[in-house]
């Protein structure tokens, strides 16, 4: 080879080394990135090629910056220059192989002094792949804990950072070198293996392309930003922000002062029964299973843990556009819960996401809680309570879809973890569980409780009024809880209300709500009363968390009148930044079964809210369901066209 030859090929040589300098940087980088999806890292941002105070002295050897905030709103820095190479991996750096970095930081150190005083709360790191030497990390030890690392050590790096005595220790109590570091092919194995364990997906590839893509595209000249923050992150799995990494949010009423009931000790003891970890939990309409689910979760401390799932969601588990059925949604809300309280991974879900790899991420995952909980308390519980389950695998069959709740009866859980469902007994068939699960029935309030529960409204009342009010209720939660707010003036008033005559539980709450309406009804002219009822259609017709103004578009009323309305009506009706739903699921049967709307009421519905559709994004959701209603399939495909 001639001499011109070689220089092309020592050129063509120095490019690649340097390509493969900035492959290391860019996935390096990207790995590092990862970090902002921790639920509980203060990490906020990380710069590219520089920093976020280009102003700053040492701007020059900065290749990446991450900024922290504490809870405390105090910012702290950590800098980061990386050498890679790839033909000196035998022999290690020493001090003037960092001469160029150790000024640059020290200039950067300097700066921040002037700015912020003499504690500023920053850091110096250097990354290489390639070793350095052990005495350059001892002497560095050294000056930082105030020893000397040596005259001629010492002389050298006074003359790089023009620092001496404390300042020279201070400024190398914040250097850190690691010279661990994989090379660039082995960062791309690295990257992809934190991916994975994130999506639990080994076939999808497009995280980490994009991921190296984000972490490049900062680097570009034209950028708008050389900065990635967390939802930039979250765009590199298709997610638009970290409210997909929470498809089931829990939307259970926040009682003030609940009643504690003198079943849920035995309760919490057969949950921790060794022998199964299922356990089902169920109780007739207006029981209290939501309430006492959650109540159960304040029982698990010292070291022990449980979570609530919603599987009602105020209503709104029927909504096409916020599922709770599918174990997509299930899994993730859960794993990611676990994530927030620091116990395992989050659990990212793609678009190429399927149910095996899911489940088998959620598990991995109640696995690393269990394993995390032990390392304080070897005998920690962690709890999964699944609530109205029945109203999931209904939700699933009315989709035409898979529901979590059958399949995870199907799994073996870790050591140590106990899932509960809370269903109707009459519904348990829904999920098909094997006879070997045990089923407890919550039961009503007895008299003390009832007593107890009389006597936070009416102080009062008497043992003997609360025996006959218990008598009146069956000891139903909902059904006293209907009855304590309709704002009688004493106890007796509220013992004529029911009569004397013994009802089912459901007849109770159909009774009450019918009396309710029709006491609303009556306080109207009867030019007036039209509006009552169509109030009640809209209710009954319209999908879940109505926002006011189109409910009150729908049924021909005004805001204020639609206000008085849900006023007057009282605890059946939930009102909550101007949606309105019903508070459970036997008040929305009541109203469908007593005020579905009639072809024709549908039809003026249609044309009401038609004009809307562009404004209004309930109402472009809604408006495909309203149609079927009325039968208008020509409409819809216009539509869907």
């Amino acid at each position: 080879m001639g001499s011109q030859d070689k220089r092309t090929q020592s050129s063509l040589d120095l490019v690649g080394y340097s390509r493969a300098g900035d492959i290391f940087h860019y996935r390096w980088a990207a790995r590092r990135c990862l970090r902002l999806l921790d639920f509980n890292t203060p990490l906020e941002k990380i710069t590219i090629e520089g920093s976020n105070q280009p102003q700053m002295g040492g701007e020059f050897v900065i290749d990446t910056a991450e900024y922290s905030v504490d809870d405390t709103k105090k910012e702290s820095i950590e800098y980061f220059q990386l050498k890679h190479t790839t033909v000196q991996l035998d022999k290690p750096f020493t001090l003037s192989g960092f001469e160029t970095t150790i000024r640059g930081f020290a200039e950067r150190f300097k700066s921040h002094r002037e700015v912020e005083g003499s504690s500023p709360n920053i850091k110096f790191t250097i990354i290489t792949n390639r070793p350095v030497s052990r005495g350059m990390k001892d002497s560095i030890a050294k000056i930082a804990s105030g020893e000397s690392g040596g005259e001629t050590f010492d002389k050298t790096i006074s003359k790089y950072t023009s620092f001496s005595g404390e300042l020279l220790s201070d400024f190398c109590q914040r250097l850190c070198i690691v010279d661990n570091e994989s090379g660039y092919d082995d960062q791309k194995y690295e990257l992809y293996k934190q991916i994975t364990k994130l999506t639990n997906d080994t076939s999808d590839i497009a995280p980490l392309r994009e991921l190296v893509e984000l972490v490049m595209s900062r680097v570009e000249p034209k950028s708008a930003r050389n900065f990635i923050n967390k939802d930039d992150v979250l765009k590199c799995f298709g997610l638009t922000s970290e409210r997909d990494l929470f498809p089931a949010p829990p939307l259970f009423e926040k009682l003030a002062t609940p009643s504690d009931r003198e079943q849920s000790e035995k309760l919490y003891q057969k949950i921790l029964d060794p022998i199964t970890s299922f356990l089902i939990i169920e109780a007739t309409a207006g029981t209290g299973k939501t309430i006492i689910c959650n109540q159960l979760v304040d029982y698990f401390a010292d070291g022990s843990l449980a979570i609530a799932y919603d599987c009602f969601g105020n209503g709104g588990y029927r909504r096409k556009s916020e599922p709770r059925h599918r174990i997509r949604d299930a899994y993730t809300q859960v794993a990611n819960q676990l994530a927030q309280e620091g116990l395992c991974e989050p659990l990212i879900l793609t678009q190429q996401s399927q149910e095996d790899r899911l489940t088998k991420g959620f598990l991995e995952r109640l696995s690393q809680a269990v394993e995390k909980l032990r390392k304080t308390n070897k005998e920690a519980v962690l709890a999964i309570f699944f609530d109205a389950v029945d109203n999931a695998e209904m939700a699933a069959q009315e989709a035409g879809e898979n529901c979590f709740v059958n399949k995870l009866l199907l799994e073996e859980l870790p050591d140590g973890c106990k899932v509960v469902y809370f269903s109707r007994p009459e519904r348990v068939c829904l999920f098909s569980p094997s006879e070997l699960i045990p089923r407890v029935e919550l039961q009503p309030f007895n008299i003390v409780e009832t007593w107890e529960n009389l006597r936070s409204v009416y102080p009062v009342a008497n043992e003997q009024e609360a025996i006959e009010f218990y008598r009146l209720t069956g000891g139903n939660p909902r059904v006293q809880a209907n009855a304590l707010a309709l704002g009688k003036k004493n106890v007796r008033d509220i013992l004529t209300y029911f009569g004397s005559s013994g009802k089912t539980v459901d007849d109770l709450i159909e009774e009450q709500l019918n009396t309710a309406v029709n006491k609303i009804k009556d306080l109207y002219p009867n030019k007036l009363k039209k509006q009552v009822e169509n109030i009640c259609t809209g209710l009954a017709s319209l999908p879940p968390f109505i926002p006011l103004e189109v409910l009150a578009v729908a049924s021909g009323t005004d805001i204020l009148a639609l206000k008085s309305f849900i006023t007057e009506l009282g605890r059946p009706l939930w009102l909550t930044d101007n949606y309105v739903q019903f508070r459970d699921e036997t008040t929305a049967h009541w109203f469908i079964k007593n005020y579905a709307g009639s072809i024709e009421q549908i039809e003026s519905y249609i044309q009401n809210l038609e004009p809307l559709t562009n404004q209004s994004s309930y109402v472009a959701e809604a408006f495909p369901s309203i149609l079927i209603k009325a039968g208008k399939y020509e409409e819809l495909i216009t539509l869907a066209l």
